[in-house]
């Protein structure tokens, strides 16, 4: 609750000191806080709230992490990555966490929603990346990671229609002072099937 309750006091704030934007220092105040904050985190090497996403030093990782990808099935059984542009605003690592939620914690008939959930709008996506039609808020995404993915039609036209999804668990496990990847496994965690109401737990890859 801290991350959003600083975001949202610091607007107020901004509407604050806009409402006194007539007094004597109120800006200038505002400014030096707001340019002082951006220094300090230059000046110190890590991440300082309000600004913790905003900071340009990486976050050391864990010598080990475990990650969750959703895997797009086609009827011939062919996997192809899924495009968290499917499922704005469910992007990113928040993929990671749900795929995770999927493998561990829901039940079958959850895990069937939610399957159904993510197929349906992969259709979609897929529909429009086919017909080169961009959607009015893919349109006012923010610019994306350098090294973020996208569906093209091109790379499309391999695979037939989607009907299930595979949830991966992947294992990194990065050198002591890290800086190199050690190793990079995956292995199969569930299969779910909306179209025929199958969930299948791939027991045997662990």
């Amino acid at each position: 609750m801290l991350f959003p309750a600083v975001y949202v006091l610091f607007f107020l704030g901004t509407v604050g000191i806009l409402a006194f934007a007539r007094r004597r220092y109120a800006r200038e105040v505002w400014l030096a806080g707001f340019f002082t904050t951006l220094l300090a985190v230059t000046l110190v090497g890590m991440p300082l709230l309000p600004v913790v996403d905003m900071h340009k030093f990486a976050q050391p990782s864990e010598e080990e992490e475990t990650y969750y990808e959703i895997r797009m099935v086609d009827a011939s059984g062919e996997e192809l990555w899924f495009d968290d542009r499917s499922t704005p605003p469910t992007t990113g690592t928040r993929t990671s966490t749900v795929a995770g939620q999927m493998a561990d914690e829901y039940t079958d008939d959850q895990r069937l929603e939610m399957g159904e959930f993510y197929l349906e709008n992969a259709k979609e996506h897929r529909q429009a990346v086919e017909s080169g039609d961009r959607s009015v808020t893919d349109r006012l995404q923010p610019p994306r990671y350098v090294d973020d993915r996208a569906w093209t039609a091109a790379e499309l036209e391999g695979y037939e229609s989607f009907e299930a999804i595979r949830i991966y668990e992947r294992t990194v496990i990065y050198s002591d002072d890290n800086t190199a990847v050690e190793s990079n496994e995956e292995r199969p965690r569930v299969t779910i099937d909306p179209t025929d109401g199958t969930v299948t737990e791939h027991e045997e890859s662990r």
